[in-house]
């Protein structure tokens, strides 16, 4: 083996002595490199991070000429058809739980069955039912909405019992008001549903499905009808003022305010 000699002569004098040794700092910032490392990897295998933080859309103002002031309020009516009538008639839908199978008794205590029924709020990324997906889903409980005075016994008389007519707002019957969807459109860009509704009768246990009018209005076609056109109602998401609002398919009108509410009527199955 080859090494260099090196002859140190001591004297009083201090002296710096240089060796020429060769030193490779392989280990420094090791651990950070394992981190950074890591990081690479579950990019690779999960992808980047994404932000599904929701946020709140309330119902955009509008000016109401009834009350002369500026609202918030989004209204819906849901009609129930009267099995005892005929689907030409025009008036043969009702705004009243009764008309669902429930008696005003019922309705006044309470039961079970009526307390567990609700209506299923839908909103889709089209109207295709052959191709659309349901984003997110709004329920709405029968213990919510307005009321009606009846009677219901001699011993009872002015009660008020639910209809289902719904006023939703910041205040009061709020459940169902807002629209939680994402606060940001890097992973998904929608910005417009449509939305569609059902009825769960409990006390039958299947679904109702909703018209936005009622089958009489369409001519003879009560059963051979496009339901892309009468079974949904279109939604905005706005992302600048963080509101939205509810237009109708047919006429792009809005809908939803005091004096044009969202109306659903009970489609009757052939």
């Amino acid at each position: 083996m080859s090494v260099s000699k090196y002859k140190i002569r001591l004297n009083s004098l201090d002296k710096e002595l240089d060796i020429p040794i060769e030193m490779k700092w392989d280990f420094l910032e090791r651990d950070q490199a394992i981190d950074q490392y890591q990081q690479t990897v579950l990019e690779d295998v999960i992808g980047p991070p994404v932000d599904f933080e929701l946020t709140r859309f309330p119902h955009q103002e509008y000016y109401s000429n009834i009350t002369n002031s500026f609202l918030t309020k989004v209204n819906y009516e849901f009609y129930f058809f009267d099995t005892g009538d005929t689907i030409a008639n025009t008036t043969s839908w009702y705004n009243s739980y009764e008309y669902a199978g429930f008696t005003e008794k019922e309705i006044y205590s309470y039961i079970k069955p009526f307390t567990k029924s609700f209506f299923k709020l839908d909103f889709y990324d089209t109207r295709s039912e052959t191709s659309q997906k349901n984003y997110f889903t709004i329920i709405l409980p029968v213990q919510q909405g307005d009321f009606d005075t009846v009677t219901i016994s001699t011993f009872l008389t002015n009660v008020k019992i639910r209809k289902p007519k719904y006023g939703l707002d910041y205040v009061g019957d709020k459940e169902g008001f807002f629209i939680y969807w994402l606060r940001e459109t890097d992973y998904i860009d929608l910005d417009e549903f449509y939305m569609s509704a059902k009825f769960f009768n409990a006390r039958q246990g299947s679904f109702i499905r909703m018209m936005n009018v009622p089958q009489s209005t369409l001519a003879g076609n009560y059963y051979t009808f496009n339901s892309e056109d009468y079974f949904y109602y279109k939604v905005k998401l706005d992302y600048t003022s963080r509101n939205y609002e509810i237009l109708s398919t047919s006429t792009g009108d809005r809908v939803g305010t005091d004096i044009n509410p969202i109306l659903w009527y009970e489609y009757v199955n052939p």
